[in-house]
């Protein structure tokens, strides 16, 4: 029989510190990643809120041109007649439609603005702080046990006991 712990796994527990250190790193910076992405989220519905405020200024002069344009059109000519005027009518139906759809852009964009934060806040915030808690607090304290258990297991080995002592021979 064989004196001392036949210890075969430290290269197991080795390779397990190694994966738990790549996991906290990969982790945290999964987080930083998702914070900046959630930034650039209200940053491009702001952008397009600025933007679709633009269309609809650009929009409602568009459909001050086209009034004018079939009013001007409906003036009568020279001999009495009202031209045809279904041309400048489409023109303005289409300006209207365009000024409609940007004022809608707009509106889903103040929607955004109001609803992304309270589903960040609901959704991710909670479990994104408890697992960054987690992440700083709890794996360090775990890959440093584990880490003096390995060290204590190389100590281990490094230990030879005596094969012949003096008093053991009989």
């Amino acid at each position: 029989m064989s004196p001392g712990a036949d210890v075969k796994a430290i290269d197991a527990l080795q390779d397990w510190h190694n994966a738990l250190c790549v996991f906290r790193t990969e982790a945290v910076e999964s987080l930083s990643s998702i914070a900046m992405e959630i930034r650039r989220a209200f940053d491009w519905i702001d952008e397009q809120a600025k933007s679709w405020h633009r269309e609809v200024r650009q929009a409602d002069d568009v459909v001050v041109q086209a009034k004018a344009e079939l009013n001007q059109r409906k003036t009568p000519n020279f001999d009495g007649r009202i031209p045809d005027t279904s041309v400048q009518e489409r023109n303005l139906a289409r300006a209207k439609a365009r000024k409609q759809f940007a004022e809608e852009q707009v509106e889903v964009c103040h929607k955004w603005k109001v609803r992304l934060p309270k589903m960040v806040n609901e959704e991710y915030e909670g479990t994104a702080r408890r697992l960054g808690n987690f992440l700083e607090a709890d794996v360090p304290v775990a890959i440093a046990h584990l880490n003096a258990r390995i060290e204590s297991l190389h100590n281990y080995l490094q230990v030879h006991p005596d094969r012949a002592s003096p008093e053991a021979t009989p």
